[in-house]
């Protein structure tokens, strides 16, 4: 079986037409939730990290929590809730209302992760306006997640200079104990994400959105095997709707297709490139057993 832990939700009525069209970015169509949990679920998915993206700062919008507090409340068993919230204001300063929406959801709620995207919110995940959050979440034991990564598409919507790992490496220093997960492992600073998960046995990634580069994945893979981070590094799909980003018309495919690639595909790299195999170990740990372990499932 499968965990993937990392997708997000949507409702596209949290998304500000206006800014869009001025972007000239489409916004994307709901997805039934009993088809999205039947396409995971085809592929072998029995658990799912579910988050929105909170974009309200620069961009008026967001993905939708109410997506995920109805997809939680029908599929509990399937769904691992996240929030996801921008710390600060549109003036810069810590967000008192977002961060009494966190507590609540964490300690009432069952959620167990926090989300922010600071490419997307255009702050540092440094800025010390953000450090209640932090504080409430290594209190916790809660997962605090980033989008701390370029865009693999067009970057109108997220700046790369907000995703300079020298700002995270400040939180990790900040916040010893605080479970972190960094998405699409770092891209296209991985090596320096790796070099920071040596020292650093609370931070962990994803592999959402790099299975169209199966190459430059599997390398990437080989380093974090030699640097012993790879019992940190989880499977993800990231956003799944039929026809849209990476997704086809059958997105249970396009999901098989990927976890094959990583039972399989990047072991056929490895031994055509001369590079050292994947253990059945690793593959399971990728797959399965890395998030079960950070999700105490």
């Amino acid at each position: 079986m499968i965990i993937d832990s990392h997708m997000h939700l949507i409702n596209s009525k949290c998304f500000d037409k206006a800014t869009y069209d001025r972007l000239g970015q489409s916004i994307p169509k709901d997805t039934d939730i009993d088809q999205l949990v039947s396409w995971m679920r085809a592929a072998g998915i029995e658990k799912c990290v579910c988050m929105g993206q909170d974009m309200h700062r620069i961009w008026n919008s967001e993905f939708g929590e109410i997506a995920v507090e109805s997809s939680y409340g029908r599929y509990p068993d399937f769904f691992i809730p996240f929030c996801s919230v921008e710390p600060i204001d549109s003036a810069g300063r810590f967000n008192q209302k977002n961060y009494d929406y966190v507590v609540n959801k964490v300690t009432e709620c069952g959620y167990r992760g926090i989300l922010f995207t600071p490419p997307y919110g255009q702050f540092n995940s440094n800025d010390r306006a953000i450090y209640p959050f932090y504080e409430f979440a290594q209190k916790q034991g809660t997962v605090v997640q980033y989008h701390h990564s370029a865009a693999g598409g067009p970057t109108v919507l997220a700046h790369t200079k907000y995703a300079k790992m020298e700002n995270l490496n400040d939180v990790t220093f900040d916040f010893p104990d605080m479970k972190i997960v960094v998405e699409h492992i770092g891209y296209p600073f991985s090596e320096y994400l790796f070099t920071m998960m040596v020292n650093d046995e609370n931070l962990w990634t994803d592999l959402a959105m790099l299975y169209k580069r199966p190459l430059w994945m599997t390398w990437n893979m080989v380093l974090a095997k030699e640097m012993g981070v790879l019992d940190r590094v989880m499977f993800a799909s990231d956003f799944v709707a039929a026809d849209n980003d990476l997704f086809s018309e059958n997105p249970t495919k396009d999901l098989l297709g990927w976890i094959d690639l990583i039972q399989n595909g990047m072991n056929r790299i490895c031994k055509q490139s001369g590079w050292p195999i994947f253990t059945e170990k690793e593959i399971s740990g990728i797959l399965h057993d890395n998030a079960a372990r950070l999700y105490n499932l």
